[in-house]
């Protein structure tokens, strides 16, 4: 069951499903939101914007995570802290072929392990646009007095938050091992990545070859037992 963030207060908001992954981060972010909109409240909008840029650097920490798991080195996890465009830099870098990897994992899961597929790139302006709300400068007028400036930065904080949580709770982030895949996924997966296939054949392929790597994963259970 997805929570309700609407009508929290401040003390629940950072007591109770205080977690500090994308996730929670996203939660108290568009908890904050709602009760910055409901009292008008400069700090909660602040704080809304700080949980939406960490809730993002997370999420992108989270991808790189899941993409190469213990392979990144103790120098590679300095680099990540606080910086959402380095933090998806690394993430090309470390697994070349990221986005097609995403679409080739999408198309060989079951239908009811739905992949969500993050535009990185506009998360990446999300996180710019929200700290502006965190490094303001200007006169108090312009400002955080001022009720343009208010609405414009609940506008710009929901926007973000809003497109994160909304594809957290419709999918999850995840990629194929190929190198932990079956030969046959593997070479699928090299003809796509090299523009040798399509990826609608590729799965059309992969569906095809179920049935005879269930039987061998089947045959290996037995062979173990």
């Amino acid at each position: 069951m997805i929570p309700s963030f609407e009508d929290r207060q401040p003390e629940q908001i950072i007591t109770d499903s205080n977690y500090f992954e994308s996730s929670g981060r996203i939660y108290k972010a568009l908890s904050w939101l709602d009760y910055a909109k409901r009292n008008t409240n400069v700090s909660a909008l602040e704080y809304a914007a700080l949980e939406t840029r960490l809730g993002i650097e997370q999420l992108l920490f989270e991808q790189l995570v899941v993409g190469v798991g213990s392979e990144i080195e103790q120098q590679e996890y300095k680099k990540c802290k606080g910086n959402a465009k380095v933090l998806d830099q690394i993430l090309k870098r470390l697994i070349p072929k990221y986005e097609k990897l995403v679409d080739f994992t999408r198309a060989l899961a079951p239908d009811n392990i739905p992949i969500s597929k993050w535009d990185n790139h506009r998360l990446i302006q999300y996180s710019g646009k929200v700290s502006t709300y965190l490094h303001w400068s200007g006169g108090l007028d312009t400002t955080v007095q001022s009720e343009k400036w208010f609405a414009n930065g609940i506008q710009t904080v929901q926007e973000a938050a809003n497109y994160v949580w909304e594809t957290l709770t419709k999918g999850n982030t995840a990629v194929m091992n190929i190198e932990d895949s079956p030969l046959e996924i593997q070479d699928l997966w090299e003809q796509y990545s090299g523009g040798q296939t399509t990826l609608e054949s590729a799965a059309s392929r992969a569906e095809i070859l179920e049935p005879i790597l269930q039987e061998r994963l089947t045959n290996a259970g037995k062979g173990r037992s």
